[in-house]
């Protein structure tokens, strides 16, 4: 019993320190740019040597994975949660959208540095990016598509649909500054209101 407290005690100081390490990285990428910044520059903003980071993360393309990795699987793991609740399509959609703005909000310096960087990410783990970023795409399909069926959405392609309203907000990282006048929830009611009614004024 006692060591297996231990043992978990110890896995959890090791994930908390690597996560340390990903958010001195994640800085130093940011400001420095990916290919200027080295293991021994991450190595010293996380006080550790280069043995050190070594311990905890192979190289710096398994970072830029780990960069993804946690904000992709925190947004699957709220999407899936409100995509198993049983609500009417409409509802179901726009509680996506809110959790899909809510993780660019929140970590909009992992979604940056990753758009600009992602192609230099190894076959292997651009694969298994690509399969999780596809997951994320099609529950929104999924819900899209279930209203489109009942009525509730008059889209021609759910797909094509999502690609778009996905883009759209995707492409926050660009000018999106979380600490700005503009609120989160402001930018949600701006941004639903266009996916909602259109930009058309009713005759």
């Amino acid at each position: 019993m006692i060591e297996s407290v231990m043992e978990d005690v110890s896995k959890n100081k090791e994930q908390d320190r690597k996560s340390e390490i990903l958010d001195a990285a994640l800085e130093l990428f940011v400001e420095k740019g990916y290919h200027e910044t080295t293991i021994l520059d991450i190595a010293n903003a996380a006080e550790l040597t280069k043995g050190g980071v070594y311990h905890y993360l192979k190289s710096k393309d398994e970072i830029l994975y780990l960069l993804h990795d946690r904000f992709i699987d925190e947004g699957l793991r709220r999407l899936k949660k409100i995509e198993s609740e049983p609500l009417p399509p409409k509802e179901k959609f726009l509680k996506l959208l809110k959790a899909h703005l809510n993780i660019i909000h929140e970590y909009k310096d992992d979604i940056t540095f990753f758009f600009k960087e992602f192609d230099k990410l190894p076959k292997d783990k651009y694969e298994i990016v690509k399969k999780k970023r596809d997951e994320y795409e099609n529950i929104f399909v999924k819900v899209l598509e279930e209203g489109r069926v009942q009525g509730v959405f008059y889209v021609e392609n759910s797909r094509i649909a999502i690609f778009y309203i996905l883009g759209s907000s995707n492409f926050m990282y660009q000018w999106y500054d979380p600490n700005g006048e503009l609120s989160l929830d402001k930018l949600e009611r701006i941004y639903l209101n266009i996916i909602t009614n259109g930009i058309l004024k009713n005759a």
